[in-house]
């Protein structure tokens, strides 16, 4: 007989989310909006979405550039038992 592993929590799969965009996209803010926990192909998977607002790459941008221009949409999907980034996109 199979063992069924616990799932992860929603704030815990906000923290691998927050994690794994960061570890990319350092010194950026995420901020979540809406998720979900669905079915995909047998395996169930948290799906969150929000924004992340990525900090220019040189100082001269920071001043002639809108801060709006580096605000991107993401969703992200989280294994609810593994633990692991299965996709991501920017919107």
């Amino acid at each position: 007989m199979g063992e069924s592993k616990k799932l992860l929590t929603k704030a815990e799969a906000q923290q691998i989310a927050e994690k794994f965009l960061l570890t990319k996209y350092f010194q950026s803010r995420v901020d979540f909006g809406d998720s979900q926990l669905i079915v995909k192909d047998d395996v169930q998977i948290h799906q969150l979405q929000g924004k992340i607002t990525m900090s220019s790459r040189s100082l001269v941008d920071r001043f002639i550039i809108p801060k709006t221009a580096n605000k991107y949409d993401f969703k992200i999907e989280i294994d609810a038992q593994e633990g692991q980034v299965l996709n991501y996109e920017f919107t």
